[in-house]
This record gives C-alpha cells, sequence and structure tokens, in this order.
C-alpha cells in the first residue's frame, strides 16, 4: 500500500511539473483544455493539479473564460538559480579519464590569443602541468592549435601573438606565423592536436574536440611525460579521450554550464569591437 502511495504521488508530481514546465514555453496563457490536450491528461487531473499550484503560488489563473501562466513562485525559485560552473559539471568524467589513463586531464577554450584552462584534474600520481582557471598560450599547446585548426582562416590571426617570432619555450616551440599555420593543417588533417615538448621540456599533450553544435569550442586533452604519450600510447589513448569528450556533451548540466562562458565570450568581442 505505501509503495502504491508513493507511485501515486510521484505520478502527481511528474504531470505537475509537466504543467509548469509547458506553461513556461507557451507564448501566451493557455486556457485548460489546451494544457489538457497538450500532455494527454484528463481534465479533472489537470483541474486538481492547477488548484494545488494555484494556492502555492506556482501558477497565476487570469481571465474569463480562465487561462493559466507561471505563478510568482517559479520566478522566485528562479531567482535563485545559480547555473553550475563547468568544473563542477565535468568534474567526474575528467577524475575517471585522468585514472584511467594515468595522465593530467584538462578541458579548455580559446580566449584571444590564450588557452582558458576551465578544469584540469590530476591522475592520483599527481603530474601538474596546468590548473583550472588559468590562461596559457594558445600557438604552443595541443588545445590551442586544435581549437584554432577549426577556425575560419581569417580568425586564426586574433589568437596569435601579434608580431615574430613568438616566445620559444623550448627548441621545439614554433614561433612563426607560418609554422603555426602548417601546424594547424597537419592538426586539422590528424582530427586532433599534439603539443610535443613545444610548451614545456619533457611533456606531451594531445587534444581532441567536444562534439559540441554551438560556439564555444572547447577542447579536452591529457598531458603526461613525453616518453609516456610516444605515437604508440596516442593511438592507444585517442579512443579513450574521445568517448570522455562524448561523455560531457552528454552531461545533464553540460548546456546550462555553457552558458557563463558564451556571455564572456561575447562581452569580450564587444571590447575588441568597441
Amino acid at each position: 500500500m505505501e509503495q502504491r502511495a508513493t507511485s501515486y504521488h510521484s505520478q502527481g508530481l511528474s504531470r505537475a511539473l509537466a504543467i509548469l514546465r509547458l506553461l513556461g514555453k507557451a507564448p501566451a496563457p493557455m486556457p485548460l483544455a489546451a494544457i489538457s490536450a497538450e500532455l494527454d491528461l484528463p481534465k479533472s487531473t489537470v483541474v486538481r493539479l492547477l488548484l494545488v499550484m494555484e494556492e502555492e503560488g506556482f501558477v497565476r489563473r487570469s481571465g474569463e473564460p480562465p487561462v493559466h501562466s507561471i505563478g510568482h513562485a517559479v520566478h522566485e525559485i528562479a531567482e535563485g538559480y545559480r547555473p553550475p560552473s563547468m568544473a563542477e559539471v565535468t568534474n567526474e568524467v575528467l577524475t575517471r579519464l585522468a585514472e584511467r589513463v594515468g595522465f593530467t586531464a584538462n578541458l579548455g577554450m580559446l580566449e584571444g590569443p590564450s588557452v582558458l584552462h576551465l578544469h584540469v584534474v590530476e591522475p592520483q600520481r599527481a603530474l601538474r602541468f596546468a590548473t583550472g582557471g588559468t590562461l596559457d598560450f594558445a600557438y604552443c599547446t595541443g588545445l590551442g592549435k586544435l581549437l584554432m585548426s577549426v577556425l575560419p582562416t581569417d580568425e586564426i590571426d586574433a589568437h596569435l601573438p601579434e608580431s615574430e617570432p613568438y616566445t620559444s619555450w623550448t627548441p621545439r616551440t614554433v614561433t612563426t606565423r607560418a609554422g603555426i599555420l602548417a601546424e594547424l593543417e597537419r592538426t586539422r588533417e590528424a582530427g586532433y592536436g599534439v603539443d610535443d615538448q613545444e610548451r614545456n621540456r619533457g611533456v606531451t599533450c594531445m587534444a581532441v574536440l567536444l562534439p559540441t553544435e554551438n560556439a564555444p569550442a572547447l577542447a579536452l586533452s591529457v598531458s603526461a611525460a613525453s616518453g609516456e604519450l610516444e605515437e604508440a600510447a596516442r593511438e592507444r589513448v585517442l579512443p579513450i579521450l574521445r568517448e570522455a569528450a562524448a561523455a560531457l556533451v552528454a552531461l545533464p548540466d553540460f548546456e546550462a554550464a555553457l552558458a557563463p562562458l558564451r556571455t564572456r565570450l561575447a562581452l569580450a568581442n564587444r571590447m575588441e569591437t568597441a
């Protein structure tokens, strides 16, 4: 009996939430008949749920014949909503990736001539190559080169240093625009990005794009001591990296975590054009 009652109340809650979602998306207040038809629910059920939600302030009834819209209580809850950070949303996937391959996992995006490290997770044997929330140069990192490789040619210069030669961090750093463009072409052909000791001596990074449809473009990478991420190891790690990238995009709160990043980019673009 208790299980049946619990199931009944859960069903009622689900139906009430479905009504709220419908009213929230509707361009105008809706009459009872339209709500019932849209959700394929009996009118008697919809009436009972609307009355309860109206008493609690979640639904507002107006007009004659009456129509229904979102009430003040929904707006009060919405004001307290804080979009989750990208680090909060992605931490579990990045942690699994880091422990599975034994390398540092890093999620990043382009910001001007830099890569913004959105979240970094190290394996238990700590290998600190970057810190979440920090910036690094795009032209000499696997994340940066991969993200630039998918840009139109006329947008690439905005993500490169203003003058050549670029700073040489190691003997392997590519320090000219022509050299970087050649690197980007190789990256496009390969389908993933590699920084083979170009930013830090003895450190190799490989990165893949997240399969997102809308901006901003994000990339996921792993970094390790160069001897641990040579060609054979890259072939082993690449499918694991792509699997993790797909898992990130499938996370329920991933789109919500993207919203502040889109706002950040929009503000940066407005400042550049001002």
